[in-house]
């Protein structure tokens, strides 16, 4: 065959050069204008592959993540199925009943706290749920005083976090996450919603925060003016009252204030937290405005450095973007929890309310299909012939049920925990014996707080008191069964009669 073909006066096929030949021949055809226009259309057409590429990368990383329904109790079927995600785990969390009712779709919960820098104790502790379906942000604020149900010396509720951190020995991160699954467990107590992640902001990183979006409008209630020359403290505020574009350092000042040094504005617990949410609040619509978008790499610098949390950075951006332009002003709603005045050893306290708590909870907070009822929560109470109770729960130290005589609570400061703050709370306090002579305010009938804060105790509400069964008819507190005429305590070593 091959002969024939080169047999002579044989007309051969041209052969086909190939596409690449060719392109480089049209390429080389063409005038200076053409070539110019060629090269401005292959630039284009690579940065529009490298933009696509970078989008899908983008879409692929900054997400909403999913959260799991909570695993349903044999015979119950949880309403619109499981949307499971790795990093998000109920395992070994004693969870509220209503958390296996299912979720409402879209939304989401969040534990932010701020942690002093000097006593290490989560001060400010605010629960969010997002509606990013409505695109609605509720927060509550929980008091650091709050008492929990613990065998710990300290019965407030910003101790959880340091105390259960575990060992120094411990990474960093894991330290984190033991101390924030504790607290997490807490605030499922308090109102019956697990948070699904955390986000754990050392305060000064406020500061920070209100630099890099340009400072802050806030007013600013009345002058401040307090000096603490405590070693380790150091601390000068000095504010002025009014509408004020609020720099780091004023911010920084504002929202750590409690007093003024010649005794004027006094703040509790309460009063302080006020003052913190409203500068959130301030804080949270200048974030919202569409020129943050511009600022993200720099808050995304101070996240970094400042914060720690379960949530990935291409979470946090999913959030962002969604949350941007959002209307602040009728969207956003900070709550403050329902409570009373009360002390024990001498510490100042606060007891929720939980009709109002509940009412609070199922307004806007609520992430559940169910309803929050009074059986998913347990509430430290106040019992009228003195000592404290629990709703549906056992005491965990039954030295707290017992009545006391009263002494005058201490005043609030910013100290490091005590070594016997810091005893695991599965651990009895060492060398701590139940001493009935340590004094715990009883509340006298008539003298019930009437929703303004003063003190007293809560309602049980319509739980089950708490305390250790007796098994013994002398162990018995003769205050649960004859509460005293007047509101005096009955002395702890008397027995009951006969």
């Amino acid at each position: 065959m091959s002969e024939y073909n080169n047999q002579p006066g044989r007309r051969q096929a041209p052969k086909d050069p190939g596409p690449w030949k060719r392109y480089r021949s049209w390429v080389a055809g063409l005038d200076r204008k053409g070539l110019v226009r060629y090269r401005l259309c292959l630039t284009l057409a690579v940065i529009a592959v490298l933009l696509l590429a970078v989008g899908l990368w983008l879409r692929a990383w900054i997400r909403l993540p999913k959260v799991p329904n909570a695993p349903a109790l044999p015979g119950i079927t949880a309403p619109g199925g499981s949307q499971d995600l790795p990093n998000v785990d109920y395992e070994g969390a004693q969870l509220p009943d209503v958390t296996r009712s299912g979720r409402k779709e879209g939304y989401y919960t969040f534990l932010v706290c701020g942690q002093d820098v000097v006593s290490g104790a989560t001060d400010t502790m605010i629960l969010f749920t997002y509606d990013t379906k409505g695109q609605r942000v509720e927060g509550i604020s929980l008091l650091r005083d709050t008492m929990i149900n613990t065998k710990a010396s300290s019965k407030r509720l910003n101790t959880v976090y340091a105390r259960n951190r575990g060992d120094k020995s411990l990474p960093a991160k894991k330290r984190t996450e033991n101390g924030m699954a504790a607290l997490r467990q807490e605030v499922s107590k308090l109102t019956g919603i697990y948070p699904d992640y955390y986000v754990l902001v050392q305060w000064e990183a406020i500061g920070r925060l209100v630099d890099a979006i340009g400072g802050v409008e806030f007013e600013v209630p009345f002058d401040m003016d307090y000096y603490d020359s405590t070693p380790g403290q150091d601390l000068r505020i000095k504010q002025k009252a009014g509408l004020r574009l609020l720099d780091g350092q004023d911010a920084m000042e504002v929202i750590r204030f409690r007093k003024n040094s010649d005794g004027t504005h006094i703040l509790g617990d309460a009063g302080r937290t006020q003052i913190q949410r409203d500068f959130l609040t301030a804080v949270l619509k200048k974030c919202l405005t569409p020129d943050i978008i511009l600022k993200l790499p720099a808050l995304v610098d101070i996240f970094v450095d400042n914060v720690e949390t379960d949530l990935t950075v291409g979470n946090i951006l999913a959030f962002a973007q969604l949350a941007v332009g959002m209307d602040a002003e009728n969207n956003v709603k900070f709550l403050s929890m329902p409570f009373d005045n009360t002390s024990y050893k001498g510490a100042s306290l606060a007891l929720a309310r939980e009709d109002e708590l509940l009412e609070l909870l199922n307004g806007g907070l609520n992430p559940y299909q169910g309803e929050i009822g009074s059986d998913d929560l347990q509430l430290m109470y106040h019992k009228s012939g003195g000592g404290y109770g629990v709703t549906n729960a056992t005491l965990a130290d039954p030295a707290v049920g017992k009545a006391q005589a009263p002494s005058a609570p201490k005043d609030e400061e910013d100290e490091p925990l005590r070594e016997d703050d810091l005893i695991e709370e599965n651990e009895p306090p060492q060398g701590e014996v139940p001493d009935n002579s340590e004094p715990a305010v009883p509340v006298p009938p008539g003298n019930e707080p009437q929703g303004d804060g003063t003190q007293g105790g809560g309602s049980p509400g319509n739980g089950t008191p708490g305390g250790e069964p007796p098994s013994d008819i002398t162990t018995i507190d003769p205050s649960d069964i004859f509460p005293p005429a007047g509101g005096v305590p009955v002395p702890p070593d008397m027995g009951p009669a006969g």
